[in-house]
């Protein structure tokens, strides 16, 4: 990859005392970071679906039988805002693949389902996407994609926490001064 070995040398020029071992990992992460959403896009744009479309009908599946949940399950899944979540399931909600439904022991709220249309479509999304990334990566061997997964693993772990009940925000999102 030249750009990175170009910016590799750019920074040992300007900063020849510092090691930059540990941000070379991020950088190409950044990048895969720009690539990545273009190719969900690509392999969703078929079945009229975003990436967060997806992401929504892929949380109801998995939810189990009856495919519903509480949309504060949703938003936290999906780490956006109740407005946000609200307009999203309106979108989809009038493509006819999800509907609210009113909870019958709380009136005042709703549970989100996964309609079958929306089973439907969602499977066949999953399906090329499945297909999508077996081609973008079949020249890579199956020891090279347990290398691949696991060193991303290592680095997920480096942003997010083992276990949500003993949650301490990385460092960077901490107020200054609580190191």
């Amino acid at each position: 990859m030249k750009w990175l070995k170009q910016i590799g040398e750019y920074w040992s020029t300007e900063y020849p005392d510092r090691d930059f071992g540990r941000v070379r990992p991020l950088v190409r992460l950044s990048r895969l970071a720009l690539l990545l959403p273009a190719f969900q896009k690509h392999l969703l744009k078929r079945h009229g679906l975003t990436p967060t479309d997806y992401s929504i009908l892929g949380a109801l599946r998995r939810a189990g039988r009856p495919r519903q949940l509480e949309p504060g399950d949703l938003y936290n899944t999906l780490g956006c805002t109740p407005g946000g979540l609200t307009k999203m399931v309106d979108r989809l909600e009038r493509q006819g693949l999800v509907q609210r439904q009113a909870d019958l022991e709380d009136g005042r709220r709703a549970r989100i389902r996964l309609t079958p249309k929306g089973e439907g479509i969602e499977r066949k999304a999953f399906a090329d996407y499945n297909d999508g990334a077996a081609r973008l990566m079949g020249h890579l061997s199956e020891a090279q994609i347990e290398q691949i997964d696991s060193a991303l693993e290592l680095l997920l772990d480096c942003f997010e926490p083992a276990e949500e009940s003993s949650y301490e925000p990385p460092f960077f999102f901490r107020p200054r001064g609580n190191s």
